[in-house]
């Protein structure tokens, strides 16, 4: 009995020992949703993936030119703790789409240090720190890289002007979160809140700047010209009757129809703002 009490109390010391130490390894790495997907030709554990065409069980390596569509990383079928194979899937490859796991970066957008946001870069596949340009991100470095210690391989791009630069290729743990940049610059151009909130309650819908300030100002134009023509027509109105006060009749009905044309003015304009803020 005492040797027994004994076993059970080295063991409950161990377990408390060890158990601190269980949760946070394996927050570290791994988690997360990973299903088995076909693809065109085998893939590098660590590439990003988006989906091939309209079938949602093939994936292809995810290009910088369509960020939007990234969808997940694949990872090594082995580091998997269960994984269930199908057959009919042609270059099986088993991809992450949330969690922490080994992603293929270049130093294309400067070293990584551990909490930076990741994008693609220009290499299909292959993650690169983020600016303030990229719109949408794939996830946040758990590492760093720099372009020395565990160097994967070398690859020339070219800028904009033509010259090559070289850039180094690593992997290093990435928690998996595709969501909006959220360093990105804006580029909206700023409105104000009531001219916001007035296009939006006669649109029903989001209206873009553009066609806030260009209704704006076709509205000033037709009330300027609607202005225009009426105290056009008033002030030869006036004139006329203290020269001929005998044509009031006739004066009055010519008035009658310059009021009356510059309501349509009025009105064709609203209605033309109305059109482009609708459609």
């Amino acid at each position: 009995m005492r040797l027994s009490r004994i076993i059970i109390g080295l063991a409950a010391i161990v377990s408390m020992a060890v158990a601190p130490v269980l949760p946070a390894s394996a927050t570290e790495y791994g988690g997360g949703n990973v299903e088995g997907y076909a693809a065109q030709s085998k893939l590098d554990n660590g590439t990003i993936v988006e989906l091939a065409g309209k079938d949602s069980k093939a994936v292809k390596p995810a290009t910088s030119d369509q960020l939007q569509h990234m969808f997940g990383v694949t990872v090594d079928r082995n580091q998997l703790s269960i994984r269930l194979s199908n057959d009919s899937l042609k270059n099986e490859t088993y991809v992450a789409v949330s969690g922490t796991y080994d992603v293929l970066v270049s130093t294309q957008g400067g070293a990584i240090a551990s909490g930076d946001y990741v994008t693609l870069s220009s290499l299909n596949g292959v993650a690169m720190k983020a600016s303030t340009k990229e719109s949408t991100i794939f996830g946040r470095a758990n590492g760093s890289f720099d372009g020395t210690g565990t160097v994967l391989g070398t690859e020339t791009l070219k800028d904009s002007s033509g010259a090559s630069h070289a850039v180094k290729l690593g992997m290093i743990p990435v928690t998996i979160n595709i969501t909006r940049n959220p360093n990105i610059k804006s580029t909206k151009v700023d409105v104000p809140k009531f001219l916001e909130r007035l296009g939006q309650q006669i649109a029903e819908k989001r209206v873009s700047p553009v066609r806030i300030y260009l209704s704006m100002a076709i509205t000033a134009v037709s009330l300027i010209t609607a202005i225009a023509v009426l105290y056009a027509g008033v002030r030869s109105s006036v004139i006329s009757i203290g020269r001929n006060p005998m044509s009031k009749k006739s004066i009055f009905r010519a008035l009658a129809e310059i009021i009356l044309t510059a309501l349509l003015i009025l009105i064709v304009g609203l209605f033309a703002v109305y059109l482009l803020l609708k459609l």
